[in-house]
């Protein structure tokens, strides 16, 4: 009797592979629309044959494409039984290749080097914007990309200072800085893996899937690490800490400190932690007291450090509007910036009312990770400020709850349609015709996919929840 999962398991693994190898060639070919140079130095490596912008927008377009595809036959698979074991070698020698070749599709790393270069050279990364920084001579500094040149950092202190370790390992390189940056996102990455394989053990099916959501996902392996981004780094603290936190709580908040430490929204991790654990009756003194000593002992001495200013950019940041978000629209079109907020309120609102009795069931561990994924999807539906790689606030908890397949796959296709938006991926470079071919997707039809995410949500949580509720 033939296996009914092999056949879409074949399709996942040939575009899963197709996805990496496409994407491995952009960044290989050297510095183009969708990455920026690196200056001198052997790793990550690249051939410097400066493609054009046509050339690696459709390359990335074609990843993205297979990535999506991918991940749709891997459901597809997870829902006939499959259970990945040379999946999981493909996604491994796929990330190990994109640590060895430059970022791709944005300059935010060189921005990361410059800001854990002030940072090491004594200076204050959360006061002082690159531009301003030692005349604009520094050779790491004076490598980030407009816009953000005169840009204070939006991170926190805890990826500040990690920042910083990276720029102490490259010194005055901007190559060898950000190959240590991402040798960092890749360490986090195996950990991940390695924590998952051994809390969810015994959980064939389970572990199945996490895998494939999450840690084998060809696009969270290329927008993100492939793009070495910080939300990597957060993505994969804040995963670890959901799998520690029933039975090592000082190791969770520690884990939960540097996902939150790097960036703030994955703060939904820890509601959902505390959520699940006084549901289930664990939230007692000694295992509060446990996690909150772990998350205290990483946060304090960062912020000690960061000082009380380090979150002036994240709340000027606030106010910003992407171009491919439901907001968008309507801001062009006068509605006041001061709802953006209450909006944003109101959509995870709804989206955690619709879809709390279908998600936030099953033991600790799910209900946690249930709870997250409600406040997650509901920031990433509702926030005027998103980009592809702020997903991974919302993957790494998905992939450990037994979710309709509705979400994921609502989760899946808006995931891929967001990313081709941001291809190539850098603001010049571009060609004429590729930038009003990428932009204009990007404004034209990108806060429409947004929209129709959003209203794909709200429809399916109503149908789930009266489905839950007959039974």
């Amino acid at each position: 009797m033939s296996d009914p999962a092999a056949r879409p398991a074949r399709w996942a693994a040939l575009l899963s592979a197709l996805c990496l190898l496409t994407w491995a060639s952009v960044a290989v070919l050297g510095p183009s629309a969708a990455v920026p140079a690196l200056g001198a130095g052997r790793v990550p490596f690249d051939l410097g044959l400066h493609p054009s912008s046509a050339t690696v927008t459709v390359l990335l377009a074609v990843a993205v494409v297979c990535g999506g595809g991918a991940l749709a036959a891997g459901l597809r698979a997870l829902a006939r039984g499959w259970r990945p074991r040379r999946f999981l070698l493909l996604a491994v020698v796929g990330a190990v290749v994109l640590t060895c070749v430059p970022p791709v599709g944005s300059a935010d790393h060189l921005s990361y080097a410059a800001y854990g270069r002030i940072a090491a050279l004594g200076g204050d990364p959360y006061s002082q914007p690159p531009d301003t920084f030692a005349a604009g001579t520094d050779p790491v500094v004076s490598a980030v990309r407009d816009p953000w040149r005169s840009t204070t950092s939006v991170y926190g202190p805890v990826g500040g200072l990690l920042m910083a370790l990276s720029s102490l390992a490259g010194g005055a390189s901007v190559r060898t800085t950000v190959w240590a940056w991402q040798l960092l996102l890749l360490l986090a990455w195996a950990v991940v893996a390695l924590v998952a394989r051994r809390v969810l053990a015994g959980d064939d099916r389970a572990r199945a899937r996490f895998h494939v959501l999450f840690t084998a996902n060809p696009l969270l392996l290329t927008v993100g690490l492939g793009g070495a981004h910080a939300d990597v780094l957060a993505g994969a603290a804040a995963v670890v800490a959901l799998l520690l936190a029933r039975g090592r709580p000082f190791w969770a908040g520690v884990a939960l400190a540097v996902a939150v430490g790097t960036k703030a929204p994955f703060g939904a991790v820890a509601v959902g932690i505390v959520v699940a654990a006084v549901a289930a009756r664990r939230c007692g003194a000694a295992w509060l007291a446990r996690g909150v000593g772990g998350a205290l002992l990483v946060l304090v001495p960062a912020h000690v450090w960061a000082g009380a200013h380090a979150y002036d950019q994240t709340r000027t940041a606030s106010r910003y509007v992407s171009l491919a978000t439901i907001w968008r629209p309507l801001v062009e079109a006068g509605v006041p910036r001061g709802v953006l907020l209450p909006g944003l309120v109101l959509v995870v609102a709804l989206v955690t009312w619709l879809w709390w009795p279908v998600l936030v069931r099953g033991g600790q561990l799910q209900r946690a990770a249930g709870v997250t994924v409600l406040l997650a999807a509901g920031y990433l539906l509702g926030a005027a400020y998103e980009l592809p790689w702020y997903d991974l606030l919302l993957w790494g908890p998905l992939a450990l709850v037994p979710a309709p397949v509705a979400l994921t796959g609502t989760a899946a296709a808006r995931l891929t349609l967001l990313a081709l938006a941001y291809v190539p991926g850098l603001v010049d470079g571009m060609s004429p015709l590729v930038e009003a071919v990428t932009l204009g997707y990007r404004r034209e039809v990108g806060p429409w996919v947004a929209w129709a995410a959003l209203v794909a949500v709200v429809v399916t949580g109503i149908r789930q929840r009266r489905t839950v509720e007959i039974r």
